[in-house]
């Protein structure tokens, strides 16, 4: 994986903290340009850098959060047919489980959490929100 340099590093991460403020504010239109934007920055290929994990997590949290299923999943699967996981890399395909979870998929987000809970051992859900172990919890 190749270096980001950390001006650009720290620009894209002062974009996502902005991003994440403005959805805190409830100012979705803000967070999205600001999230995309952040982005947008990242050199393609996209998943070449030793942020990508990082920011990928950060552009589909911010799309998960304001319902935008359907991009948040592009990104991640493009993540995925990277060939730039390894396979203890349980973030992305814990945060498949979570998108699928808010898009109301909840056959599909069991799956996704049973693959990131044995591959963590279910340490994917300590840092989560409780609703998503909750579920996974009532479904085993």
């Amino acid at each position: 994986m190749k270096k980001l340099p950390v001006e650009l590093r720290d620009k894209i991460d002062e974009l996502y903290i902005f991003a994440f403020q403005a959805l805190e504010r409830k100012d979705f239109i803000t967070a999205k340009e600001q999230a995309e934007k952040a982005w947008e920055l990242l050199p393609e290929p996209k998943f070449d850098w030793d942020v990508t994990l990082s920011f990928v997590s950060g552009i589909c949290e911010m799309y998960k959060e304001l319902g935008f299923y359907k991009n948040s999943h592009k990104i991640v699967d493009g993540l995925f047919s990277s060939d730039h996981l390894d396979d203890y890399d349980d973030g992305p395909i814990f945060l498949k489980g979570a998108i699928y979870f808010e898009q109301g998929e909840l056959e599909l987000a069991k799956v996704w959490f049973d693959k990131a809970n044995t591959i963590s051992k279910g340490r994917c859900f300590v840092s989560q929100p409780k609703k998503y172990k909750t579920f996974y919890s009532e479904c085993n």
